[in-house]
């Protein structure tokens, strides 16, 4: 149950407003794409505006959310470790990796990134405070 809720809630973390730059359209239609269910077209551009954009932490997160959605749980978690490394202080970027370390089995990490996404941004607290008792639980 607690992965279920997972993925939907990935789906919707990479929901996020398209960033500024010359990424922008490439991430525009890379959602098309996703929304139109051309899955490896959306992936190539998806990928495109990262290249494009290496340092802009939404579009990366945008990769990792969709990479997330895909089961590509891997490359998922780099990629919202690396949009970490660039905003420490992002609770979304926090809050995706600890779904993507929920779906990949690894609890402990899953727990400790959904316990930083409070710490960084306590207004997330309580939205988060009952998946983590779920995870202390079992």
């Amino acid at each position: 149950m607690i992965v279920r809720r997972a993925l939907l809630t990935g789906a919707l973390l990479c929901s996020f407003a398209a960033a500024a730059g010359s990424a922008s359209p490439l991430v525009d239609e890379a959602d098309r794409l996703w929304a139109e269910g051309k899955l490896p077209q959306a992936q190539a551009r998806f990928e495109a505006a990262v290249a494009a954009e290496p340092n802009t932490t939404a579009v990366r997160l945008r990769l990792a959310g969709f990479q997330l959605a895909q089961q590509q749980t891997s490359a998922s978690i780099a990629n919202y470790q690396q949009a970490i490394s660039q905003e420490p202080t992002n609770s979304k970027a926090w809050i995706g990796l600890g779904l993507a370390y929920l779906h990949s089995g690894q609890r402990n990490l899953a727990r400790a990134a959904f316990a930083e996404a409070v710490r960084v941004d306590p207004s997330r607290e309580e939205k988060i405070a009952p998946l983590i008792a779920k995870l202390d639980a079992s």
